[in-house]
């Protein structure tokens, strides 16, 4: 895993060659237990998406970046500038990738042309469940057949343009109502030539289901097991994440708007500095993330309202008194 790590992950003047930038934080979907679409929750992420001009001016003062990450809160396909944003990241020799995760819903297409002809990296669909009547009951106002039919069609494109871009993963997180799909799952996988499929465990917050998924893993385990009819089916029951805080060092998460969010857990607090304004460079130089980098490291603690404060991942870190390692990222 480290391995793979560094390949993508390498040393580039201190400053990371990847940046996790919010394409859009709408969605048409509402889905059970999503932060965005919970009204008790009032996150700092805002409702939006990222204007062409800004992806312009991210990339001319930073260009050591390399590869951007564009799905975060929504779905990238609502945001109205993305074919410009894909075609001047191909003129830049930029790659993208939406691996966090999309619906898939709703895709002109001209759009899933477009991401065939301008090569944009990768996608992963979050797709949990084999039928539309067990897709909707967690991606409620989704529809598991419009899915499918997007995925064919840029299928189609793949094949006149002779290309193996964008690559597409699919997602099914696992959940007592659709835990009895997971074959058909794998069938349909390989049926519409998805390069991996990896099942994952909810978030601990649905203790119900999380409960039952994790009661249930080696009877899933061998369900998976017995379906292996195909070498691009990579069967993975909870995929292994990098760590999350090393986002802060290697893979910055921006907003939509440009505030700098730092990690993936940010959604709640951000550290007060609006990239597009400041430039990545200066913002990761800035006060506000030299002490959540300090915090995390374990030679500080926390003196202000950072996200680390209510961060489960910290939580656990410093239980454990297990903090990152700087001179491990080879930044130092």
């Amino acid at each position: 895993m480290k391995e793979l790590f560094w390949h993508f992950y390498r040393k580039v003047n201190k400053l990371p060659r990847m940046a996790r930038l919010e394409a859009c934080s709408l969605c048409q979907l509402n889905c059970i237990d999503c932060y965005m679409r919970n009204q008790k929750n009032e996150t700092v992420i805002g409702n939006g998406y990222l204007t062409y001009a800004n992806f312009k001016k991210f990339i001319e003062r930073n260009p050591y970046i390399k590869e951007i990450e564009l799905s975060f809160s929504g779905e990238i396909f609502l945001n109205p500038e993305l074919s410009e944003i894909i075609k001047y990241a191909y003129k830049k020799n930029i790659q993208l990738t939406a691996f966090n995760g999309v619906n898939f819903n709703n895709v002109s297409d001209d759009l899933l042309e477009i991401l065939v002809k301008y090569k944009f990296t990768g996608l992963t669909l979050s797709i949990d469940g084999a039928t539309n009547e067990t897709y909707i009951k967690y991606r409620r106002n989704g529809d598991l057949n419009k899915v499918l039919s997007n995925i064919d069609k840029l299928n189609r494109y793949k094949q006149i343009y002779n290309s193996k871009f964008p690559v597409i993963q699919w997602q099914y997180i696992i959940f007592s109502h659709n835990k009895h799909e997971i074959s058909k799952a794998i069938d349909l996988a390989i049926r519409y030539k998805v390069s991996n499929i990896y099942f994952k465990k909810p978030w601990k917050e649905q203790e119900k289901d999380y409960n039952i998924a994790t009661k249930d893993i080696i009877k899933i385990q061998k369900i998976i097991e017995n379906c292996k009819k195909d070498k691009m089916i990579i069967d993975i029951i909870s995929k292994q994440m990098i760590p999350t805080c090393y986002q802060l060092w290697l893979q910055p998460q921006i907003n939509w708007d440009g505030k700098l969010l730092g990690c993936f857990c940010s959604v709640y607090n951000d550290l007060y500095i609006n990239v597009f304004d400041t430039g990545l460079k200066k913002a990761l130089e800035s006060k506000q993330m030299k002490e959540i980098r300090a915090v995390i490291c374990g030679k500080e603690i926390i003196k202000s309202n950072i996200a680390c404060k209510n961060c489960s991942f910290f939580e656990e870190m410093n239980r454990k008194k297990q903090f990152v390692n700087e001179k491990e990222l080879k930044f130092v």
